[in-house]
């Protein structure tokens, strides 16, 4: 891969060109160059629950909250973490929280119906 560019930048190249590790390797390299970015967190999140990896999701996620705690793509994605680990009251809370910053965000509002109709049916 080349090696121009961010760490940043090279981590959603490495994404997009399906090297999960490689974007992992760059993202965290990111945090450390740009540790008051929460779209940096976020990313290296993602990357992280796409290798299966949701507790240091979690942890990046919640990085990017506390950092921008108003970003609902941010609460859906602690959200969409938690649900995949089972934490399914933490997965409400934040898909309600995304939503309470963004009322017309309709993924969030998807996954909370789908996952309401999931704990009716425990």
């Amino acid at each position: 891969m080349e090696e121009s560019g961010s760490p940043f930048e090279r981590g959603v190249a490495a994404v997009k060109a399906g090297d999960l590790d490689t974007a992992i390797t760059e993202f965290e390299e990111a945090t450390r160059a740009s540790h008051d970015d929460y779209r940096v967190f976020n990313h290296l999140g993602a990357a992280y629950a796409a290798k299966g990896r949701y507790e240091k999701a979690i942890g990046a996620f919640k990085t990017a909250e506390q950092i921008a705690p108003g970003v609902a793509k941010t609460h859906y994605n602690i959200a969409q973490a938690y649900e995949a680990v089972g934490i399914l009251t933490e997965a409400e809370y934040e898909y309600e929280k995304a939503l309470t910053l963004d009322p017309t965000y309709a993924r969030a509002k998807e996954a909370l119906i789908a996952l309401k109709n999931r704990l009716d049916h425990v």
